[in-house]
């Protein structure tokens, strides 16, 4: 006959109970009904896993507590880190050095956020960790951070500390501020302050002697312009002097009565040459600024614009600034090849963009030198023009109304070189005012460091969570592992993983059905019809007919590996269903140590299945009928000796 495989299925965590369906093997024919298609765990699975583990994942979670608890102290003991941290502030203004037109200008929000990363770049520089730890007379070379790095000649290893330094120490701008946070780890907490306190003192004294440099430049500057507008001055007191005395003596007070359409016409070129002679000193003035400040090696402001709207300058520029945004982004060591070959990288950019910056600034200030020059000569040119108006007119108004124009060209020249002398004074006095102050770099300090009490590392909470979770997924992975090498069945998803067999129903707990109480278990199929249960069989029957192709199957085994698996409840709903829907059923009890259905039946048990196999005469007298149509039991009949004799015997093969 055919061969089944009973399965069990144990009753689920919401009370709804399960009891077994047969599964016929693919050999009685039929799609493979109720097969899931591949393993596949749902999340009732991941639950009763871990249900089942539930104790395995108490105790590894309670060994990680106590081990992340010890780890903590360890750590604590041999590997705890103190933090210092100080704080500068960025000013909100700043001084454009511009010899001619100096100026303060307030940073907007851009130009603060562009401040605050170019002083944390320059505080994480390397230049100025090697000029720090070269310093013979510092705090920092007292420290044991330092000392560590002294080898046995007594010479310290510069390379290998500035590299320590570079790894420990933390800058970074804090958004949304002035202020730029400098941090520095150590085991000991007193060498953090003193190194965070003599980096950002370095830092300042640079930022310091680099400001107090453009200063004095710019006061030179301003010194030497002073020295030639007074000199100037001294010569058209001289000259208007003279003027005076020549008008005194040919009757001319420089101031007369009534004047004739030629004086006004002289008049009007006077004003005109003042303008364009205001406009030639001008010009000249700039021209020999900007020479002046080519020669001394100073990119004049104008040049310095040009040059910083260049666009390969600018694309150079971007470069660098991409390269720096990398090398602040890697959190790799300075020995990494990722990060060698980064800095290889913004050395080359640094390079492309020094190279670019000195050629576009030679053209720029050629170019410059030439447009002053071009405006010098064409200032000049219109001069002449002027000029010689003039000296037609005053031919004909005569030497003693030239005389006068001269002298009134003289006095409002005068004048003029006198206001920017007080321009100058002015400069000068407010140059003098700001080197009396205690800062002039555009960064000062915000907050010292102060000697940390508290480890900022190992934190117990981090060290605590980290190892519960290891411990979470060791003892996770060691629940799972263990499903996985279970070869137990006791789900939908085992049956597909045993495969090549077909999933028929599951069948509900009783207590899940509340139509099915008072009704009989093994015969809730009649007594019930309405019941889920007897739906559930009724489906069970359904896909039977469909696998096991019963036009031509002639017997059914229902079986199960345990004794109390329901095999009788599944037996008998089935065969009663069968009964129902038209087709003659012979139940026949073959479980000689535990016979059940002469029970369900009401019926004798005297003669069965067991005389049947050791006589097929008595076959008649042991099948008895049933009040369910068409349906016939065969109880077991007495309990053989040789049960498993009468079970090899040649009627069942």
């Amino acid at each position: 006959m055919p061969q089944t495989t009973a399965i069990r299925v144990p009753r689920p965590s919401n009370g709804s109970g399960m009891l077994p369906a047969p599964a016929p093997l693919p050999s009685l024919g039929g799609p493979p009904l109720g097969a899931t298609g591949g393993v596949q765990m749902t999340a009732g699975d991941v639950w009763r896993v871990i249900r089942g583990n539930m104790w395995l994942i108490i105790t590894i979670m309670i060994l990680s507590l106590i081990a992340g608890f010890g780890l903590y102290k360890y750590l604590m003991k041999y590997h705890a880190s103190y933090t210092a941290r100080g704080y500068v502030q960025i000013q909100a203004k700043t001084v454009v050095y511009d010899p001619l037109k100096p100026q303060t200008t307030d940073l907007n929000e851009q130009m603060l956020s562009i401040h605050q990363r170019t002083q944390a770049q320059l505080l994480s520089n390397e230049a100025l960790f090697s000029q720090l730890l070269q310093k013979p007379d510092t705090a920092l070379r007292e420290t044991n951070w330092f000392k560590q790095f002294i080898g046995k000649d007594g010479k310290p290893d510069i390379p290998a500390a500035k590299e320590a330094l570079a790894e420990d120490l933390s800058v970074r701008p804090i958004p949304e501020s002035v202020l730029v946070e400098i941090a520095m780890s150590y085991s000991n907490p007193k060498d953090t302050r003193i190194i965070v306190e003599d980096i950002v003192t370095e830092h300042l004294e640079d930022q310091r002697r680099d400001s107090n440099t453009k200063q004095q430049s710019r006061s030179t500057t301003l010194n030497q312009l002073r020295s030639k507008h007074e000199f100037r001055l001294r010569t058209l007191s001289t000259d208007l002097r003279q003027k005076a005395v020549q008008l005194s003596i040919g009757g001319a007070s420089g101031q007369p009565g009534r004047i004739s359409a030629k004086e006004l016409e002289l008049s009007e070129l006077i004003k005109q040459k003042f303008e364009i002679q205001t406009e030639v000193a001008k010009a000249k003035g700039e021209l020999a600024t900007v020479q002046e400040q080519v020669q001394n090696g100073i990119d004049p402001p104008a040049a310095s614009e040009l040059i910083d709207r260049d666009p390969d300058v600018n694309f150079f520029k971007q470069q660098l600034n991409a390269i720096d945004m990398q090398l602040a982004l890697e959190t790799s060591g300075t020995d990494h090849k990722s990060m060698k070959s980064l800095q290889r990288s913004r050395e080359v950019a640094e390079q492309k963009l020094e190279e670019k910056r000195k050629d576009v600034a030679a053209n720029v200030k050629v170019g410059l030198q030439e447009t002053l020059e071009a405006e010098v000569s064409h200032a000049e040119t219109e001069l002449k023009t002027v000029l010689e108006k003039i000296a037609a007119t005053q031919g004909e108004l005569g030497d003693l109304t030239y005389e006068t124009a001269n002298y009134l060209t003289l006095k409002d020249e005068e004048e003029t070189t006198r206001e920017l002398m007080k321009e100058i004074d002015q400069e000068l006095a407010a140059i003098t005012q700001a080197q009396t102050q205690a800062d002039l770099s555009g960064i000062s300090w915000a907050r010292h460091p102060e000697t940390p009490d508290l480890p900022s590392s190992p934190k117990i909470g981090f060290t605590m969570g980290a190892v519960l979770m290891a411990g979470l997924c060791l003892s996770l992975g060691i629940a799972f592992l263990r499903e996985l090498l279970d070869t137990s069945v006791r789900s939908p998803r085992d049956i597909a993983r045993v495969g090549q067999l077909n999933l028929l129903g599951m069948i509900p707990h009783e207590s899940d059905d509340p139509q099915s109480a008072g009704s009989p278990l093994p015969l809730v199929i009649a007594h019930a019809p309405h019941s889920m249960l007897a739906e559930q069989f009724r489906q069970v029957r359904t896909r039977l007919q469909h696998a096991a192709q019963l036009e031509s199957t002639r017997s059914i085994l229902v079986t199960s590996p345990s004794p109390g698996d329901g095999k009788s409840v599944v037996a008998t709903n089935l065969a009663v269903g069968l009964a129902l829907n038209g087709r003659r059923i012979l139940l026949v009890d073959a479980n000689f140590r535990r016979p059940e259905l002469h029970k369900i039946f009401g019926i004798a048990n005297d003669n069965g299945f067991a005389g049947v196999l050791a006589s097929s005469d008595s076959f008649a007298m042991a099948v008895q009928p049933t009040q369910i149509p068409n349906l016939d039991v065969l109880p077991s009949g007495a309990k053989p000796a040789n049960s498993t004799e009468l079970l090899e015997s040649a009627l069942l093969t």
